[in-house]
């Protein structure tokens, strides 16, 4: 019986037919497909022609635009000390002030002629800043604080607005001054 539970399996495999691999006609008419797909759309392209000319007209011509372009304006380049933690730190300055391009040649001649006093305001701002301050990322504090500073001196447009649309400290590097 051992003997012909062995046999009955083993012919059992024999008479079940044998796996095939891949189905190669599937494989061949998927390819074609994809072949006869990337032919049609390639003519397409090729048929249709490239995309429409474009033609930028350009507002930069307009007087109006350009007079109301922001420009930057230098207001000062200096070094400022400041002893509020107790140890005295120079501070080295460069802010600019955003203008009206209508505005910037009036703007740099107030500020030329109002040099000595703008830096005294400038300094005094920063002598008296908390050194929280001087150490935030955008110095919002003492863009703040310069702004307003400078709005009492440059005063302002025919409109009430002031001539300062935004003032930029692009330096402020603290260096310790005592030793």
């Amino acid at each position: 019986m051992a003997e012909e539970a062995r046999k009955k399996p083993a012919k059992e495999e024999e008479s079940a037919p044998k796996k095939k691999g891949l189905p190669l006609k599937t494989m061949i008419l998927l390819g074609a497909v994809l072949l006869i797909e990337g032919v049609a759309i390639s003519a397409v392209f090729l048929l249709a022609g490239g995309p429409a000319p474009v033609h930028a007209e350009g507002s930069a011509d307009d007087p109006a635009v350009v007079a109301e372009q922001p420009s930057e304006v230098l207001v000062i380049a200096d070094k400022f000390q400041n002893t509020r933690r107790g140890r005295a730190y120079l501070y080295d300055t460069e802010i600019f002030i955003v203008v009206a391009n209508k505005y910037k040649d009036s703007i740099e001649e107030s500020i030329e002629a109002k040099r000595a006093a703008i830096t005294a305001d400038v300094a005094v701002i920063i002598r008296k800043a908390e050194p929280a301050y001087l150490m935030e990322h955008e110095l919002s504090t003492l863009k703040r604080q310069i702004r307003a500073a400078l709005d009492q001196r440059l005063g302002s447009d025919s409109d009430g607005k002031p001539y300062v649309q935004e003032v930029l400290i692009t330096r402020c590097d603290e260096y310790r001054a005592d030793g």
